[in-house]
């Protein structure tokens, strides 16, 4: 009676189970390889290359995690950041601005550095076919720099803008939703560069039908487990 008990919940719960979805880990961007650094003041890189696409046909929720870049010049400031790449050639909409990183204070020399992308958690929902990849601003969220300071080697096809000076660098100041502002000096093609830094993130699928995201399925075995062990108890009386 018990094992039929058992097989029952096992049956109704397989529903449930088939739709489960593990959350997957992303890297937007390349590996800690060092290389050399800009000359120009303030760069704002969009790496194009290292995207994320949602092919599914739901929503995925993203939190996005930890900024990892190296130092190839102690100075300056740096800004990470999550756009969403739309149809158009270089049009990009701001989804995420991270933490600005400074010298002296968040890096104390040139090597390699890990920190959260920022101080509080950050996450973003992406539509089906949306298109995500990552970036940084050699600067504050407004532009205000103080020299490159990311490295880099021959690699990627990017996007790159930026000035000599801070007065014609690029800037994130309008915000999430919007573009950002490109500096006096645009690269659209030409440049094949792996800048030394990425963005992590985790990805999750939320069910197209309520809306709400998909349980882990440790949580849902706990369920199960819960149920199988009230109704052992239960024909063991």
């Amino acid at each position: 009676m018990l094992f039929r008990f058992i097989l029952l919940c096992c049956i109704l719960l397989l529903p449930i189970f088939t739709q489960i979805v593990l959350a997957a880990s992303i890297r937007l961007g390349d590996l800690l390889l060092g290389g050399t650094v800009d000359k120009f003041q303030a760069v704002m890189v969009i790496n194009k290359n290292d995207s994320y696409t949602n092919t599914s046909t739901a929503c995925e929720h993203v939190t996005i995690n930890d900024f990892n870049f190296t130092v190839g010049i102690n100075r300056g400031r740096v800004t990470p950041f999550i756009v969403r790449i739309n149809a158009a050639a270089n049009d990009f909409t701001i989804l995420a601005i991270g933490e600005t990183r400074y010298s002296g204070v968040d890096y104390f020399s040139t090597g390699d550095f890990s920190v959260d992308f920022s101080a509080t958690s950050t996450k973003i929902t992406l539509e089906a076919g949306d298109t995500i990849t990552s970036g940084f601003l050699d600067a504050d969220a407004n532009g205000n720099s103080a020299g490159s300071v990311i490295p880099h080697i021959s690699g990627d096809s990017l996007f790159l803008t930026g000035s000599a000076n801070d007065s014609g660098s690029g800037d994130l100041s309008q915000g999430i939703g919007h573009a950002p502002t490109f500096g006096t000096q645009v690269f659209v093609s030409g440049l094949s560069r792996d800048y030394s830094y990425n963005i992590t993130a985790d990805i999750k699928m939320i069910t197209p039908d309520t809306n709400t995201t998909v349980p882990e399925p440790s949580t849902l075995a706990i369920f199960a487990l819960g149920i199988i062990s009230l109704a052992s108890r239960r024909f063991k009386k």
